[in-house]
């Protein structure tokens, strides 16, 4: 709800995110863009993306990302956070579906060398890694599972 609700009223029609409404006394109805504040609201969109299926959370990521597409160049450090968000949203995210929170797979999956991983906690026995859209074999221990996790992605973007 919450993520619905600022990409319905706070996207401009670029898709780039506004730092608030429009309106106010003074500046207050001159909204800014800033490039970090949309790669971590771009990064964010990506996770919820991940976690649901849901389209619309990806395309807003991108949209928000492509606002700056030629812009990245003219800015300081943050621009760092703007290019790891890129090469997330071209990239498939690694996504671990585990058993609860709390079991030794879910653990194991935290402690995956991945920094832009998403666990996902379900109501299963095992767990599988996505990746590219492949799942693969179910794990039923954390070694495997490390193992699953390991393995060479298939990228289909440039090498």
């Amino acid at each position: 709800a919450v993520a619905d609700d600022a990409v319905d009223r706070l996207a401009d029609e670029g898709g780039a995110f506004l730092d608030g409404e429009p309106t106010g006394a003074g500046l207050l109805d001159y909204p800014l863009r800033p490039l970090e504040t949309n790669a971590e609201m771009a990064n964010g969109l990506l996770e919820l993306w991940a976690l649901t299926g849901e389209e619309r959370y990806r395309t807003a990521a991108v949209d928000a990302l492509a606002g700056f597409a030629g812009a990245y160049d003219r800015m300081g450090v943050e621009a760092a956070g703007y290019a790891a968000a890129c090469a997330r949203a071209h990239y498939d995210p690694l996504v671990v579906r585990t058993p609860p929170a709390g079991t030794d797979l879910h653990r194991a999956a935290l402690r995956v060398a991945d920094h832009e991983k998403v666990v996902v906690p379900e109501d299963r026995e095992d767990a599988v890694v996505v990746r590219g859209g492949e799942t693969t074999a179910p794990a039923g221990t954390p070694e495997e599972l490390l193992e699953r996790a390991a393995e060479e992605p298939a990228r289909d973007g440039p090498s």
